[in-house]
Protein backbone atom coordinates (compact mmCIF):
# COMPACT_ATOMS: atom_id res chain seq x y z
CA UNK A 1 0.00 0.00 0.00
CA UNK A 2 1.25 3.46 -0.74
CA UNK A 3 1.31 6.26 1.72
CA UNK A 4 -1.67 8.50 1.67
CA UNK A 5 -0.89 12.53 1.51
CA UNK A 6 -2.74 14.20 4.50
CA UNK A 7 -5.14 15.19 2.61
CA UNK A 8 -6.56 11.66 1.81
CA UNK A 9 -6.37 10.75 5.22
CA UNK A 10 -8.34 13.37 6.68
CA UNK A 11 -11.26 12.62 3.91
CA UNK A 12 -10.68 8.74 5.28
CA UNK A 13 -11.67 11.03 8.76
CA UNK A 14 -14.29 12.70 7.90
CA UNK A 15 -16.05 9.61 5.67
CA UNK A 16 -16.61 7.50 9.03
CA UNK A 17 -15.14 4.81 7.26
CA UNK A 18 -13.38 1.54 9.41
CA UNK A 19 -9.68 1.02 8.48
CA UNK A 20 -9.39 -2.66 7.13
CA UNK A 21 -6.60 -4.75 7.17
CA UNK A 22 -4.24 -3.65 4.71
CA UNK A 23 -4.60 0.02 6.18
CA UNK A 24 -4.09 -1.20 9.81
CA UNK A 25 -1.13 -2.77 8.88
CA UNK A 26 0.29 -0.11 6.67
CA UNK A 27 -0.16 2.35 9.67
CA UNK A 28 1.61 -0.42 12.04
CA UNK A 29 4.46 0.01 9.94
CA UNK A 30 4.80 3.48 8.93
CA UNK A 31 5.72 5.85 11.40
CA UNK A 32 4.88 8.61 8.98
CA UNK A 33 1.54 7.97 8.11
CA UNK A 34 0.74 7.28 11.99
CA UNK A 35 2.02 10.89 12.29
CA UNK A 36 0.00 12.13 9.40
CA UNK A 37 -3.03 10.20 11.13
CA UNK A 38 -1.97 12.12 13.72
CA UNK A 39 -1.71 15.34 12.42
CA UNK A 40 -4.98 15.26 10.51
CA UNK A 41 -7.28 14.05 13.38
CA UNK A 42 -5.84 17.00 15.42
CA UNK A 43 -6.35 19.33 12.47
CA UNK A 44 -10.17 18.24 11.96
CA UNK A 45 -10.69 18.58 16.01
CA UNK A 46 -9.61 22.06 15.85
CA UNK A 47 -11.25 23.14 12.81
CA UNK A 48 -14.52 21.55 14.73
CA UNK A 49 -13.69 23.83 17.74
CA UNK A 50 -13.27 26.97 15.28
CA UNK A 51 -16.27 26.27 13.24
CA UNK A 52 -18.86 24.84 15.70
CA UNK A 53 -18.01 26.21 18.98
CA UNK A 54 -20.60 26.28 21.67
CA UNK A 55 -20.02 29.42 23.34
CA UNK A 56 -21.30 33.31 21.84
CA UNK A 57 -19.12 35.75 21.53
CA UNK A 58 -18.91 37.75 25.24
CA UNK A 59 -22.32 39.33 26.30
CA UNK A 60 -24.56 38.50 23.11
CA UNK A 61 -27.45 37.20 25.54
CA UNK A 62 -27.37 40.55 27.05
CA UNK A 63 -27.53 42.67 24.11
CA UNK A 64 -30.16 40.58 22.59
CA UNK A 65 -32.41 40.59 25.99
CA UNK A 66 -31.53 44.87 25.71
CA UNK A 67 -32.63 45.09 22.51
CA UNK A 68 -35.83 43.38 22.90
CA UNK A 69 -36.94 45.35 25.52
CA UNK A 70 -37.60 48.47 22.75
CA UNK A 71 -39.66 46.17 20.58
CA UNK A 72 -43.20 46.10 20.76
CA UNK A 73 -44.23 42.47 20.04
CA UNK A 74 -47.92 41.79 18.13
CA UNK A 75 -48.78 38.16 18.30
CA UNK A 76 -50.19 36.95 15.15
CA UNK A 77 -54.04 36.94 14.36
CA UNK A 78 -56.88 40.02 13.96
CA UNK A 79 -58.38 39.41 16.89
CA UNK A 80 -55.44 39.65 18.93
CA UNK A 81 -54.91 42.45 21.18
CA UNK A 82 -51.88 44.65 20.48
CA UNK A 83 -48.59 44.08 22.73
CA UNK A 84 -47.22 46.81 24.17
CA UNK A 85 -45.41 48.39 26.95
CA UNK A 86 -48.92 49.73 28.42
CA UNK A 87 -50.47 46.38 28.23
CA UNK A 88 -52.60 45.33 30.73
CA UNK A 89 -50.25 43.31 33.93
CA UNK A 90 -52.13 40.12 33.19
CA UNK A 91 -50.37 39.64 29.37
CA UNK A 92 -46.58 40.00 31.16
CA UNK A 93 -45.97 36.61 31.18
CA UNK A 94 -47.39 36.07 27.51
CA UNK A 95 -44.91 39.06 26.45
CA UNK A 96 -41.27 37.21 28.53
CA UNK A 97 -42.35 34.04 26.41
CA UNK A 98 -42.58 35.78 23.79
CA UNK A 99 -39.58 37.56 24.12
CA UNK A 100 -37.82 34.67 25.05
CA UNK A 101 -38.80 32.64 21.61
CA UNK A 102 -37.57 35.35 19.76
CA UNK A 103 -34.24 35.60 21.23
CA UNK A 104 -33.98 32.00 21.06
CA UNK A 105 -34.38 32.62 17.21
CA UNK A 106 -32.18 35.36 16.88
CA UNK A 107 -29.28 33.11 19.01
CA UNK A 108 -29.81 30.80 17.04
CA UNK A 109 -29.55 32.70 13.62
CA UNK A 110 -26.98 34.40 14.98
CA UNK A 111 -25.01 31.14 15.62
CA UNK A 112 -25.63 29.80 12.22
CA UNK A 113 -24.50 32.82 10.11
CA UNK A 114 -21.96 33.82 12.10
CA UNK A 115 -19.02 32.25 9.99
CA UNK A 116 -21.38 34.02 6.73
CA UNK A 117 -19.85 37.42 7.87
CA UNK A 118 -17.77 38.47 5.24
CA UNK A 119 -14.36 39.26 7.21
CA UNK A 120 -14.38 36.30 9.06
CA UNK A 121 -15.69 34.17 5.77
CA UNK A 122 -12.99 35.68 3.54
CA UNK A 123 -10.68 34.22 6.78
CA UNK A 124 -11.50 30.89 7.26
CA UNK A 125 -10.83 30.52 3.28
CA UNK A 126 -7.55 31.90 3.16
CA UNK A 127 -4.39 29.75 2.90
CA UNK A 128 -3.12 32.85 5.61
CA UNK A 129 -5.50 31.81 8.76
CA UNK A 130 -4.02 30.45 11.55
CA UNK A 131 -4.58 26.63 10.69
CA UNK A 132 -3.26 26.75 7.15
CA UNK A 133 -0.45 28.88 7.64
CA UNK A 134 3.19 29.19 8.96
CA UNK A 135 5.57 32.18 9.66
CA UNK A 136 7.54 31.71 6.02
CA UNK A 137 4.05 31.83 4.60
CA UNK A 138 3.20 35.47 6.87
CA UNK A 139 6.41 36.82 6.00
CA UNK A 140 5.99 36.24 2.47
CA UNK A 141 2.76 38.48 2.79
CA UNK A 142 4.08 41.10 4.48
CA UNK A 143 6.41 41.91 2.04
CA UNK A 144 3.79 42.06 -0.43
CA UNK A 145 4.68 39.02 -2.08
CA UNK A 146 0.78 37.11 -2.64
CA UNK A 147 0.06 37.35 -6.31
CA UNK A 148 -3.66 36.88 -7.39
CA UNK A 149 -3.29 34.66 -10.90
CA UNK A 150 -7.62 35.57 -11.35
CA UNK A 151 -7.98 31.42 -12.19
CA UNK A 152 -11.54 30.72 -12.00
CA UNK A 153 -12.82 27.04 -14.13
CA UNK A 154 -16.24 26.01 -14.88
CA UNK A 155 -17.21 22.92 -15.72
CA UNK A 156 -20.73 20.36 -15.18
CA UNK A 157 -21.33 23.15 -12.22
CA UNK A 158 -18.25 22.88 -10.30
CA UNK A 159 -15.40 25.25 -9.93
CA UNK A 160 -12.15 25.96 -9.44
CA UNK A 161 -10.65 29.35 -8.51
CA UNK A 162 -7.17 30.36 -7.08
CA UNK A 163 -6.32 33.47 -5.99
CA UNK A 164 -3.62 33.25 -3.40
CA UNK A 165 -0.34 32.42 -4.53
CA UNK A 166 2.86 32.81 -2.67
CA UNK A 167 5.97 32.05 -4.80
CA UNK A 168 9.93 32.06 -3.76
CA UNK A 169 13.43 30.40 -4.59
CA UNK A 170 12.67 28.12 -1.91
CA UNK A 171 8.85 27.59 -2.42
CA UNK A 172 5.63 28.07 -4.13
CA UNK A 173 2.26 28.02 -1.75
CA UNK A 174 -1.27 28.51 -3.37
CA UNK A 175 -4.82 28.32 -2.33
CA UNK A 176 -7.57 26.34 -4.24
CA UNK A 177 -11.17 26.70 -3.79
CA UNK A 178 -12.76 23.88 -5.20
CA UNK A 179 -17.23 24.51 -5.12
CA UNK A 180 -19.30 21.90 -6.32
CA UNK A 181 -23.17 22.67 -7.79
CA UNK A 182 -24.47 24.47 -5.01
CA UNK A 183 -21.29 26.73 -4.07
CA UNK A 184 -20.22 24.46 -1.35
CA UNK A 185 -16.26 23.84 -0.66
CA UNK A 186 -15.68 20.39 -2.47
CA UNK A 187 -12.20 19.88 -0.75
CA UNK A 188 -9.88 16.89 -1.30
CA UNK A 189 -11.29 16.00 -4.23
CA UNK A 190 -8.62 16.98 -6.90
CA UNK A 191 -6.06 14.72 -7.50
CA UNK A 192 -3.12 17.93 -8.26
CA UNK A 193 -0.29 15.74 -8.66
CA UNK A 194 -0.52 16.63 -12.69
CA UNK A 195 0.28 20.24 -11.39
CA UNK A 196 3.91 21.14 -13.20
CA UNK A 197 5.70 24.01 -12.54
CA UNK A 198 8.02 24.90 -14.89
CA UNK A 199 10.95 27.42 -16.10
CA UNK A 200 11.44 29.52 -19.00
CA UNK A 201 12.32 26.25 -20.34
CA UNK A 202 9.97 24.47 -19.86
CA UNK A 203 11.97 22.29 -17.25
CA UNK A 204 10.07 20.98 -14.45
CA UNK A 205 11.50 22.89 -11.04
CA UNK A 206 9.24 21.90 -8.46
CA UNK A 207 7.65 19.19 -7.04
CA UNK A 208 4.41 18.61 -4.99
CA UNK A 209 5.22 18.53 -1.52
CA UNK A 210 2.06 19.20 0.85
CA UNK A 211 -1.05 19.31 0.48
CA UNK A 212 -3.62 20.02 3.10
CA UNK A 213 -5.91 22.95 3.62
CA UNK A 214 -9.10 23.35 5.67
CA UNK A 215 -12.97 22.46 5.37
CA UNK A 216 -12.85 25.00 2.84
CA UNK A 217 -9.56 25.27 0.50
CA UNK A 218 -7.03 23.17 -0.30
CA UNK A 219 -3.54 24.57 0.66
CA UNK A 220 -0.33 22.80 -1.99
CA UNK A 221 2.63 23.28 -1.25
CA UNK A 222 5.39 23.03 -4.09
CA UNK A 223 9.76 22.81 -2.83
CA UNK A 224 12.04 24.21 -5.75
CA UNK A 225 14.33 21.30 -6.21
CA UNK A 226 16.72 23.50 -8.50
CA UNK A 227 17.31 27.02 -8.90
CA UNK A 228 15.52 29.03 -10.88
CA UNK A 229 17.44 30.99 -13.31
CA UNK A 230 15.17 33.60 -14.86
CA UNK A 231 12.52 35.86 -13.56
CA UNK A 232 8.91 33.51 -14.23
CA UNK A 233 7.44 30.61 -13.65
CA UNK A 234 4.48 29.13 -14.92
CA UNK A 235 2.07 27.06 -13.72
CA UNK A 236 0.21 24.22 -15.74
CA UNK A 237 -2.17 22.12 -14.06
CA UNK A 238 -4.61 19.50 -15.81
CA UNK A 239 -7.97 18.57 -14.03
CA UNK A 240 -10.18 15.97 -15.56
CA UNK A 241 -12.17 14.95 -12.67
CA UNK A 242 -13.76 15.83 -9.54
CA UNK A 243 -14.29 13.22 -6.57
CA UNK A 244 -12.18 10.65 -5.07
CA UNK A 245 -12.59 6.98 -4.18
CA UNK A 246 -14.28 8.04 -0.50
CA UNK A 247 -17.27 10.39 -2.85
CA UNK A 248 -20.24 8.81 -3.79
CA UNK A 249 -19.84 10.65 -7.44
CA UNK A 250 -16.57 10.99 -9.37
CA UNK A 251 -17.59 14.09 -12.07
CA UNK A 252 -15.77 14.12 -15.18
CA UNK A 253 -14.84 17.48 -17.10
CA UNK A 254 -12.00 20.08 -18.21
CA UNK A 255 -10.73 22.44 -15.71
CA UNK A 256 -7.20 22.60 -16.86
CA UNK A 257 -5.60 26.30 -15.88
CA UNK A 258 -2.47 27.72 -16.63
CA UNK A 259 -0.62 30.92 -15.31
CA UNK A 260 2.46 32.96 -14.78
CA UNK A 261 4.69 33.88 -11.85
CA UNK A 262 6.63 37.11 -11.75
CA UNK A 263 9.53 36.09 -9.34
CA UNK A 264 11.57 39.21 -10.11
CA UNK A 265 10.75 40.77 -6.28
CA UNK A 266 10.91 37.26 -4.52
CA UNK A 267 14.46 36.46 -6.19
CA UNK A 268 16.08 40.26 -5.51
CA UNK A 269 15.19 39.63 -1.52
CA UNK A 270 16.94 36.34 -1.56
CA UNK A 271 20.05 36.10 1.07
CA UNK A 272 22.82 33.48 0.49
CA UNK A 273 25.38 32.50 3.24
CA UNK A 274 27.70 30.02 2.37
CA UNK A 275 29.09 27.19 4.50
CA UNK A 276 32.80 25.60 4.08
CA UNK A 277 32.51 22.78 7.05
CA UNK A 278 33.64 19.26 6.14
CA UNK A 279 33.31 16.29 7.92
CA UNK A 280 34.51 12.68 7.77
CA UNK A 281 32.55 9.88 9.58
CA UNK A 282 34.72 6.85 11.45
CA UNK A 283 33.24 4.80 9.01
CA UNK A 284 33.48 6.76 5.03
CA UNK A 285 30.97 9.42 4.54
CA UNK A 286 32.24 12.73 4.02
CA UNK A 287 29.68 15.60 4.34
CA UNK A 288 30.55 18.84 2.66
CA UNK A 289 28.37 21.82 3.87
CA UNK A 290 27.48 24.08 0.73
CA UNK A 291 24.62 27.14 1.72
CA UNK A 292 22.45 28.50 3.43
CA UNK A 293 19.91 30.34 1.07
CA UNK A 294 17.02 32.45 3.12
CA UNK A 295 13.98 33.39 1.26
CA UNK A 296 11.14 35.62 1.90
CA UNK A 297 8.62 32.37 2.90
CA UNK A 298 11.85 29.81 4.38
CA UNK A 299 15.25 28.60 4.53
CA UNK A 300 17.10 26.11 1.67
CA UNK A 301 20.43 23.99 3.10
CA UNK A 302 22.60 23.08 0.76
CA UNK A 303 25.19 19.95 1.03
CA UNK A 304 26.79 17.23 -0.49
CA UNK A 305 27.73 13.39 1.07
CA UNK A 306 30.03 11.02 -0.80
CA UNK A 307 31.43 7.79 -0.04
CA UNK A 308 35.03 6.16 0.60
CA UNK A 309 35.77 3.29 -1.88
CA UNK A 310 34.94 1.09 0.87
CA UNK A 311 31.89 2.81 1.90
CA UNK A 312 30.72 2.69 -1.17
CA UNK A 313 31.74 -1.48 -1.77
CA UNK A 314 29.38 -1.70 1.19
CA UNK A 315 26.15 0.14 -0.42
CA UNK A 316 26.58 -0.56 -3.62
CA UNK A 317 24.10 0.71 -6.58
CA UNK A 318 20.73 1.62 -5.58
CA UNK A 319 21.39 1.33 -1.93
CA UNK A 320 23.59 4.24 -2.14
CA UNK A 321 20.70 6.45 -3.07
CA UNK A 322 18.48 5.26 0.18
CA UNK A 323 20.99 7.03 2.19
CA UNK A 324 19.52 9.18 5.17
CA UNK A 325 21.36 12.13 7.34
CA UNK A 326 20.28 12.45 11.36
CA UNK A 327 20.50 16.33 12.53
CA UNK A 328 19.44 19.00 14.14
CA UNK A 329 19.56 22.60 15.06
CA UNK A 330 19.88 23.83 18.45
CA UNK A 331 20.14 27.65 20.18
CA UNK A 332 22.41 28.79 22.63
CA UNK A 333 20.15 27.38 25.43
CA UNK A 334 20.93 24.01 23.93
CA UNK A 335 16.83 23.55 23.01
CA UNK A 336 15.82 22.40 19.39
CA UNK A 337 14.52 24.21 16.71
CA UNK A 338 14.33 22.03 14.31
CA UNK A 339 15.05 18.24 14.05
CA UNK A 340 15.55 16.00 10.56
CA UNK A 341 15.15 12.17 10.26
CA UNK A 342 15.59 11.78 14.23
CA UNK A 343 13.53 10.68 17.14
CA UNK A 344 14.33 13.58 19.26
CA UNK A 345 11.08 15.58 18.96
CA UNK A 346 12.16 18.99 18.40
CA UNK A 347 9.76 20.46 16.44
CA UNK A 348 10.17 18.11 12.95
CA UNK A 349 7.26 19.95 11.84
CA UNK A 350 9.55 23.01 10.34
CA UNK A 351 10.80 20.71 7.39
CA UNK A 352 8.90 20.92 4.79
CA UNK A 353 10.69 18.34 2.14
CA UNK A 354 14.32 17.06 1.45
CA UNK A 355 15.77 15.72 -1.49
CA UNK A 356 18.53 14.58 -3.29
CA UNK A 357 20.29 13.87 -6.48
CA UNK A 358 23.52 12.29 -8.03
CA UNK A 359 25.94 14.75 -9.24
CA UNK A 360 29.51 14.67 -10.66
CA UNK A 361 30.07 11.35 -7.52
CA UNK A 362 28.55 13.21 -4.94
CA UNK A 363 24.89 13.21 -3.75
CA UNK A 364 23.84 16.80 -3.49
CA UNK A 365 21.50 17.17 -1.13
CA UNK A 366 18.48 20.41 -0.45
CA UNK A 367 16.58 20.47 2.62
CA UNK A 368 13.79 22.92 2.95
CA UNK A 369 12.53 24.45 6.17
CA UNK A 370 9.75 26.64 6.75
CA UNK A 371 11.10 28.18 10.19
CA UNK A 372 15.09 28.38 11.06
CA UNK A 373 16.28 31.43 12.59
CA UNK A 374 19.78 31.72 11.91
CA UNK A 375 19.33 35.60 10.96
CA UNK A 376 17.91 36.12 14.34
CA UNK A 377 19.65 34.32 16.58
CA UNK A 378 23.50 32.47 17.49
CA UNK A 379 22.54 27.91 16.15
CA UNK A 380 24.35 25.27 15.64
CA UNK A 381 24.31 22.54 13.27
CA UNK A 382 24.77 19.01 15.39
CA UNK A 383 24.99 16.00 13.22
CA UNK A 384 23.71 13.18 14.87
CA UNK A 385 24.41 10.10 12.74
CA UNK A 386 23.36 8.37 9.44
CA UNK A 387 21.93 5.85 7.86
CA UNK A 388 22.95 3.30 4.43
CA UNK A 389 21.74 0.13 3.46
CA UNK A 390 24.49 -2.16 3.64
CA UNK A 391 25.02 -5.65 2.19
CA UNK A 392 25.10 -8.00 4.61
CA UNK A 393 24.95 -11.68 5.45
CA UNK A 394 23.79 -12.42 9.26
CA UNK A 395 21.62 -15.49 8.85
CA UNK A 396 20.17 -18.34 11.31
CA UNK A 397 19.69 -22.33 10.65
CA UNK A 398 15.96 -23.50 11.99
CA UNK A 399 13.95 -26.33 11.75
CA UNK A 400 10.89 -25.00 11.16
CA UNK A 401 8.63 -27.93 12.67
CA UNK A 402 10.06 -27.66 16.32
CA UNK A 403 10.53 -23.61 16.60
CA UNK A 404 6.97 -23.50 18.62
CA UNK A 405 8.54 -25.33 21.61
CA UNK A 406 12.21 -24.40 20.96
CA UNK A 407 12.10 -20.90 20.09
CA UNK A 408 15.92 -19.79 18.42
CA UNK A 409 17.28 -16.64 18.32
CA UNK A 410 18.76 -14.35 15.33
CA UNK A 411 21.74 -11.62 16.17
CA UNK A 412 23.37 -9.63 14.36
CA UNK A 413 24.79 -5.96 14.05
CA UNK A 414 23.05 -5.38 17.43
CA UNK A 415 19.91 -6.70 16.55
CA UNK A 416 17.81 -9.23 18.29
CA UNK A 417 15.35 -11.18 16.77
CA UNK A 418 13.47 -14.23 18.37
CA UNK A 419 11.68 -16.49 16.19
CA UNK A 420 8.80 -18.17 18.10
CA UNK A 421 6.42 -20.34 14.80
CA UNK A 422 6.95 -21.06 11.81
CA UNK A 423 3.46 -22.30 9.58
CA UNK A 424 2.24 -22.44 6.28
CA UNK A 425 -0.91 -20.52 6.27
CA UNK A 426 -3.88 -18.36 4.55
CA UNK A 427 -1.57 -14.94 3.37
CA UNK A 428 -2.51 -12.65 5.66
CA UNK A 429 -1.39 -9.61 2.58
CA UNK A 430 -4.22 -11.66 0.76
CA UNK A 431 -7.93 -10.52 0.56
CA UNK A 432 -9.91 -13.02 2.77
CA UNK A 433 -11.83 -14.75 -0.82
CA UNK A 434 -7.90 -15.02 -1.99
CA UNK A 435 -7.00 -18.39 -1.10
CA UNK A 436 -2.84 -17.83 -2.09
CA UNK A 437 -0.99 -19.45 0.99
CA UNK A 438 2.55 -18.29 2.49
CA UNK A 439 5.23 -19.03 4.95
CA UNK A 440 3.85 -17.15 8.40
CA UNK A 441 7.45 -16.62 11.46
CA UNK A 442 6.17 -15.59 14.68
CA UNK A 443 8.95 -13.36 16.10
CA UNK A 444 9.50 -10.35 17.98
CA UNK A 445 12.60 -7.99 17.96
CA UNK A 446 14.67 -5.15 19.11
CA UNK A 447 16.54 -3.07 16.52
CA UNK A 448 19.29 -0.83 16.94
CA UNK A 449 19.80 -0.22 13.11
CA UNK A 450 17.06 1.23 10.54
CA UNK A 451 14.11 -1.18 9.98
CA UNK A 452 11.79 -0.17 6.66
CA UNK A 453 15.00 -1.25 4.35
CA UNK A 454 16.31 -4.42 5.46
CA UNK A 455 15.85 -7.37 2.84
CA UNK A 456 15.15 -10.56 4.42
CA UNK A 457 14.95 -14.38 2.78
CA UNK A 458 14.23 -17.69 3.52
CA UNK A 459 16.44 -20.41 2.44
CA UNK A 460 14.88 -23.85 2.54
CA UNK A 461 16.87 -27.37 2.13
CA UNK A 462 16.98 -27.34 -1.47
CA UNK A 463 18.41 -23.93 -1.89
CA UNK A 464 15.17 -22.20 -3.37
CA UNK A 465 15.05 -18.95 -1.93
CA UNK A 466 11.79 -16.79 -0.96
CA UNK A 467 11.13 -12.92 0.52
CA UNK A 468 10.39 -12.68 3.77
CA UNK A 469 8.53 -9.59 4.12
CA UNK A 470 7.71 -7.97 7.92
CA UNK A 471 4.04 -7.79 8.97
CA UNK A 472 3.66 -5.97 12.43
CA UNK A 473 4.29 -2.99 14.25
CA UNK A 474 7.19 -0.90 14.92
CA UNK A 475 8.07 1.52 18.05
CA UNK A 476 10.24 3.68 16.74
CA UNK A 477 13.51 5.41 18.88
CA UNK A 478 16.68 4.69 19.80
CA UNK A 479 15.83 1.01 20.14
CA UNK A 480 13.00 -0.18 18.06
CA UNK A 481 10.73 -2.80 18.80
CA UNK A 482 9.13 -5.21 16.68
CA UNK A 483 6.53 -7.44 17.31
CA UNK A 484 5.23 -9.46 14.53
CA UNK A 485 1.67 -9.87 13.14
CA UNK A 486 2.40 -12.47 12.42
CA UNK A 487 5.94 -11.49 11.74
CA UNK A 488 7.54 -12.73 8.43
CA UNK A 489 5.56 -13.55 5.66
CA UNK A 490 7.69 -15.84 3.34
CA UNK A 491 5.94 -15.31 0.09
CA UNK A 492 5.99 -17.99 -2.40
CA UNK A 493 6.14 -20.69 -0.42
CA UNK A 494 3.41 -23.07 -0.18
CA UNK A 495 4.97 -26.60 2.22
CA UNK A 496 6.68 -26.28 5.47
CA UNK A 497 10.24 -26.84 4.78
CA UNK A 498 11.96 -29.88 6.55
CA UNK A 499 14.83 -26.96 7.43
CA UNK A 500 15.25 -23.42 6.27
CA UNK A 501 17.65 -20.90 7.11
CA UNK A 502 16.73 -17.02 7.16
CA UNK A 503 18.71 -14.54 6.21
CA UNK A 504 19.06 -10.62 5.83
CA UNK A 505 20.82 -9.54 3.10
CA UNK A 506 20.58 -6.27 3.31
CA UNK A 507 21.04 -4.35 6.49
CA UNK A 508 19.53 -0.53 6.87
CA UNK A 509 22.25 0.42 8.82
CA UNK A 510 22.50 3.15 11.19
CA UNK A 511 25.97 5.08 12.10
CA UNK A 512 25.36 6.50 15.66
CA UNK A 513 29.10 7.20 15.84
CA UNK A 514 29.60 10.32 14.90
CA UNK A 515 30.83 13.89 16.62
CA UNK A 516 30.12 16.67 14.60
CA UNK A 517 28.40 20.24 15.45
CA UNK A 518 29.15 23.72 14.43
CA UNK A 519 27.73 27.33 14.73
CA UNK A 520 26.25 28.87 12.10
CA UNK A 521 26.98 31.96 10.89
CA UNK A 522 24.22 34.75 11.64
CA UNK A 523 22.57 35.68 8.35
CA UNK A 524 21.96 38.65 6.96
CA UNK A 525 18.31 39.65 7.72
CA UNK A 526 16.18 40.45 4.52
CA UNK A 527 14.78 43.69 4.63
CA UNK A 528 11.67 44.70 6.11
CA UNK A 529 12.45 41.76 8.38
CA UNK A 530 14.61 42.99 10.49
CA UNK A 531 12.78 43.30 13.60
CA UNK A 532 9.68 40.41 13.06
CA UNK A 533 8.96 38.17 15.93
CA UNK A 534 7.52 35.28 13.98
CA UNK A 535 5.15 35.06 17.05
CA UNK A 536 3.82 38.28 16.94
CA UNK A 537 1.71 36.71 14.01
CA UNK A 538 -0.67 34.76 15.75
CA UNK A 539 -0.79 37.33 19.09
CA UNK A 540 -5.09 37.69 17.99
CA UNK A 541 -7.23 34.67 17.02
CA UNK A 542 -8.75 36.67 13.98
CA UNK A 543 -7.13 39.14 11.39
Amino acid sequence: MRCWKLAQTKEYIRSGNKTDEELEFHLRMCPECRSTVAAAEEEEKVWTQLLYAERLPEGFTEQVMASLEQMEIEPAGEESMAVSKKSHPKSRPFLKKSALWVASLLVVAMALTLYAQPSIADWVRSIFARETSDSGMMDAQSLGLVQNPHVKVKDKGYTIEINEVVADATRLVMGVKVTDPRGKPAVNQVDWSKILVLDANDNEVARLREQGGSKFIDKLTFVFTREVQNDQVSVVGEVSEIGNVFSKKVVKGNWDFNFKLDMKKANALNITTPLHEKYMTPDGMQIEMEKLVRTPSGVRLELSTSLTPEAAKRSPGVLESMQQLMFHFENEKGEDISSVNNYRGGHPETIISQNSELQGGKRHWTYTFRYLPYDREKLSFVFDGYSIPIQSSGSLELIPSELKEHPVIFKDQGDVVTLSGFTVEHDPNARMNDPKIAGLINMKGQYRNEFSKDVWVVRDQDGREYPAEFRGGVSMGKIKEASGDPGFVVQGMTELPEKATLIRKVTDKWYPNVNWSFELPIGKPIPGLENVDPESYWSLEMP
